[in-house]
């Protein structure tokens, strides 16, 4: 007996046990589709899952349309029934036994929803009594409403269309909370039936089963008379429609790096589909020129996040490069890091805004950089360096930098693709010799002004410096690159940046506001140049365009902890020295640095005669005669230049005849070739040599300057100092002299 009692006890046990643990931990295991969604819930993208279905990731709700609709139409007593419809089932075996056959069946959605769980298995009776079953545990496990989402996300809907979500988008295009009563009768009919709702597969019968719906929605009071007589004239949807396609290159990268969710984005639906109406609209003006891509992204700087992401135009297409997304893509710089140049030389003290910076030829080994005008101002402001993005006073900053420093700075500023030593870039980083990305452009915008903002302590440049920095790019003007600049009006400060790689490649604009950074690319993903293809030409005016899509925020505060107040020379830049004219001094807002570069070199006292037409000393005038005044003389390289573009410059008076005191050693500078460096004599087609252009500069322009080359006399030249000669290859010293006894040398090698 007692062992009957035990037996007994342990078959109980293992059928409470087997009961119990009938259900696997996850009911539903099947691949889901990858679906973007915008940041106020909006579907913006989707793809198919790993098996080919659309089937949306699991929902947080079921719309309540829906659930009345499947309710009413496949188990009136849902909400009351364990799990199995004993009611059904009596009515259900009555029916089949009258008829001699399986006429009708008495599955419960619960039911239902194991049965969709476990699509491998055979429709027999024994796996009816089973599926009965795990019905009553899966009641035990979960709520009604849970139930019902399972059964509405994994229900079949006609074709490779699962779930009530997807087949909204894919019947009607949009989402299952927006569907009317007509068309959620439509989808509560079609898990038993899916093949109807393709067209010519039987749409009379699928109309059928709906209106019988409808009509027992009405007589059980869950629509009125006008929603029903509505609802009967709505038509069937017709064959599937495409789902939205918006940021499709953020989709793909989202889903490369985890597939099979639902990623809530933070980008903004309305901006979004703007964003992407612009830039189509600029691709069908640009393809003209044969430029056939375009990326874009717009971040908010508080969060960081990107609120508008275009990876490129031409969604999903494989032509022209479309499929890549060239916000993370590697792309010479062109002139975007200029600005980080220039901040990081205000913060370590070694330049001001107003500051002169040499613009002249510079030559170094085989580089020799060029403006983009092919033109030199003799001397620049710093600021205006950015400005007018000049490229020749850039490598001469960098080489003052120092480029293995700047490479550091940019690290910490968050560029990653800068990842080789000063050998590789060398002083062409600043031109455009790094790769960057448009993503780490736009995010190191963004940095600058949560700096300003005092929303970060990690950034390696300064407030001062980084407001000095946007304040000069607020001033942005472009003469030095073609292009309509002039009609980027707007109503709001804007701190903004072009950059155009070398051979017409790569155009970029970004700007900054205190809320938002907006950053575009655009050329061709193949590497192609075009003729015209500048920053400013085509980058630029996107730009500008995509800001109209964002509010106004005010501009910066000035950061007056981080800057202090410095008298300044305004015409060198400097601080003063104790001798610039009182006429020329201003106090400007400076960032606050343990370092200053030195006072003002261009102001010297110049001792003239009385008549102010010579330099004297006592030793050829009379002293008493001899009247003091305080000069602006700038280098004699600079002069050349500066004066053509500043005629109000004014050029120191020749020396006195019977002059014999010291002279400024610097009275002639050498321009080309620059000590140390090697040069190659071009040739002629016909392989003879071409010769070689030698320039210099005088203090005084007008002076003659005589040419020697090694011990061969070459000529004299005046006004213009350049002179042509083909030297021999090897090692050779160029000497420049004046009839006054000054004299420049620089030894070079010759090719």
């Amino acid at each position: 007996m007692k062992l009957k009692k035990y037996i007994l006890i342990a078959t109980g046990a293992l059928c409470i046990a087997a009961y119990t643990f009938c259900l696997p931990r996850k009911l539903f295991s099947t691949p889901v589709s990858s679906v973007l969604l915008s940041s106020d819930g909006l579907l913006m993208g989707a793809r198919a899952a790993a098996d080919g279905q659309w089937r949306f990731p699991p929902s947080e709700s079921i719309p309540d349309k829906f659930a009345q609709a499947i309710i009413c139409y496949e188990d009136k007593r849902f909400r009351h029934h364990p799990g199995v419809d004993a009611v059904a089932v009596a009515r259900a075996l009555k029916s089949n036994f009258s008829a001699g056959k399986v006429k009708s069946g008495a599955s419960t959605i619960t039911m239902q929803v194991i049965r969709l769980s476990r699509p491998d298995k055979p429709r027999s009776i024994g796996e009816k009594i089973l599926e009965a079953i795990m019905a009553t545990r899966l009641e035990l496990r979960c709520s009604k409403d849970e139930i019902l989402r399972f059964y509405a996300d994994n229900a079949p809907f006609g074709g490779n269309v699962v779930g009530i979500q997807a087949a909204a988008w894919r019947y009607w295009g949009r989402s299952a909370d927006e569907l009317s009563w007509a068309e959620a009768a439509t989808l509560a009919v079609l898990p038993n039936s899916p093949a109807l709702i393709h067209p010519g597969r039987g749409r009379e019968k699928l109309l059928e089963k709906r209106d019988f719906l409808l009509g027992k929605l009405y007589r059980a009071g869950k629509i009125d008379s006008l929603e029903y007589s509505l609802s009967m004239e709505e038509p069937l949807p017709d064959k599937p429609l495409a789902l939205p396609d918006m940021a499709h290159h953020y989709l793909e990268s989202a889903r490369n790096s985890s597939p099979d969710r639902m990623i809530r984005s933070s980008l903004d639906y309305r901006r979004q589909a703007a964003a992407e109406r612009i830039l189509d609209k600029f691709t069908d003006t640009y393809s003209g020129n044969k430029v056939y891509n375009m990326a874009a992204v717009i971040l908010d700087v508080k969060s960081g996040e990107p609120i508008v992401y275009c990876g490129n135009v031409g969604a999903g297409s494989r032509k022209n490069g479309c499929d890549v997304d060239v916000t993370v893509a590697r792309r010479s710089s062109g002139s975007t890091l200029k600005p980080l140049l220039y901040a990081g030389m205000l913060d370590r003290g070694m330049i001001l805004p107003g500051m002169l910076v040499a613009d002249t030829p510079f030559h170094l080994k085989d580089f020799s950089p060029s403006n983009y005008s092919h033109s030199f101002d003799g001397a620049v402001t710093a600021e205006s360096v950015i400005q007018r993005s000049l490229n020749v006073p850039s490598v001469r900053m960098l080489q003052e930098y120092g480029t293995a420093g700047f490479i550091d700075l940019l690290g910490k500023c968050g560029f990653t693709t800068i990842d080789r030593g000063e050998d590789t870039y060398g002083l062409s980083l600043i031109l455009g010799g790094a790769e960057i990305t448009l993503l780490e452009l736009a995010t190191c915008y963004r940095n600058m002004a949560c700096c300003l903002r005092g929303e970060t302590n990690g950034f390696p440049i300064g407030k001062g410096a980084v407001w000095c920095t946007f304040e000069a790019l607020k001033g942005v003007t472009r003469p030095e690159e073609e292009g309509s600049w002039q009609n980027f009006s707007s109503s709001r400060d804007v701190a903004w940046k072009t950059g155009t790689s070398y051979g017409n490649r790569d155009a970029w604009s970004v700007g900054v506001t205190r809320d938002y950074v907006v950053a575009v690319w655009v050329g061709n993903c193949n590497g192609e140049g075009r003729p015209a293809l500048t920053g400013v030409g085509y980058a630029a005016p996107v730009m500008f365009e995509l800001f109209g899509l964002l509010d106004w925020t005010p501009w910066f505060d000035k950061p007056y902890d981080d800057l202090h107040e410095l008298e300044v020379c305004s015409d060198s830049g400097h601080p003063c020295s104790a001798i610039c004219p009182a006429e020329q001094r201003t106090t400007v807002w400076v960032p606050r640095t343990d370092a200053l570069p030195p006072v003002c070199p261009y102001h010297r006292t110049v001792h003239l005669s009385e008549d102010g037409r010579y330099q004297v000393d006592s030793g050829c005038y009379d002293a008493t005669r001899i009247r003091n005044e305080v000069w602006f003389v700038l280098p004699p390289s600079w002069q050349w230049y500066f004066r053509k573009k500043h005629p109000d410059y004014r050029e120191l008076p020749p020396f006195h005849p019977d002059y014999s005191g010291e002279r400024s050693a610097s009275a002639i500078q050498i321009i080309y070739p620059q000590a140390g460096m090697s040069i190659v004599t071009p040739l002629d087609l016909d392989g003879k040599s071409r010769g070689v252009v030698f320039s210099a500069a005088h203090v005084n322009p007008g002076t003659t300057l005589f040419w020697h080359l090694d011990s061969d006399y070459l000529g004299s030249t005046s006004n213009e100092h350049k002179i042509s000669a083909v030297p021999a290859p090897g090692e050779h010293r160029l000497i420049v002299t004046d009839s006054n006894g000054n004299s420049a040398a620089v030894a070079f090698t010759s090719k």
